[in-house]
């Protein structure tokens, strides 16, 4: 697993960045007092590392989509060959390797019941070495959340 060293002034920037991904360098950059460029670096290493992602979110379900999670059973030592498959699909937007009563979360996100069922039974069901496949269709996303610090623990969050 890939682990990057962060800096105080890195978490400080990635909190900047998940408060408002189009926020400006110099507004940044003054807040913490250093320089633009020096947040340019730092941003530019974080995106590299692949630390961060500066990314447009929206909610498939506020997109008319359909939006459902698959949890996997491998049969085997295959999971990560399993998951590799799974994430190859264009209709699975994350893979987890998970450790608990399933091995492989996903997420898929189609634009009607019958891609949905296409993608379900005639993709992820067919991948060799999946034992056991459950479906749960989101119905509607109470929470879903991207202000947390890298910084804080549960205890101080």
């Amino acid at each position: 697993m890939r682990r990057q060293a962060l800096d105080k002034t890195d978490i400080a920037i990635i909190s900047h960045l998940q408060a408002d991904g189009r926020r400006a360098y110099t507004t940044i950059a003054k807040d913490l007092g250093i320089s633009e460029a020096g947040v340019r670096q730092r941003v530019g290493r974080l995106l590299r590392a692949k630390v961060i992602q500066i990314v447009a979110v929206s909610s498939p379900l506020d997109l008319g989509l359909i939006w459902a999670q698959v949890h996997l059973r491998v049969k085997g030592a295959g999971i990560e060959a399993v998951a590799q498959a799974v994430a190859a699909l264009p209709q699975v937007d994350y893979v987890s390797i998970c450790a608990g009563d399933v091995d492989i979360i996903a997420g898929v996100v189609a634009h009607d019941r019958d891609e949905l069922l296409d993608v379900l039974v005639n993709h992820i069901r067919t991948i060799p070495g999946i034992e056991q496949a459950d479906f749960v269709l989101n119905l509607k996303i109470l929470k879903d959340s991207y202000q947390w610090s890298p910084g804080e623990s549960p205890a101080t969050a």
